[in-house]
């Protein structure tokens, strides 16, 4: 099972957003991070030079079936 973590950058791409910028990190099964999205839920670079605090989980999905992460980005106002 993956996790869906929601997060708060407080640098994207190397600097310091304007605003209260937030986006979603995917952790593995053995908890590593293996996606950054920004707030569209579109994938960005792992490596841009961000900095983020964890805000909350938003829950968890079998790799197998993508949809249910949809789902849990739809829940946080996405899309």
């Amino acid at each position: 099972m993956h996790n869906v973590i929601k997060i708060r950058f407080t640098l994207l791409y190397g600097e310091a957003p304007e605003a209260k910028c937030y986006g979603y990190m995917e952790l593995n099964q053995n908890g590593n991070m293996i996606a950054l999205y920004n707030s569209y839920g579109d994938e960005i670079d792992m490596y841009g030079g961000h900095e983020f605090v964890r805000e909350r989980t938003l829950g968890k999905f079998d790799n197998e079936d993508r949809d249910n992460f949809y789902n849990l980005l739809e829940s946080d106002g996405v899309g």
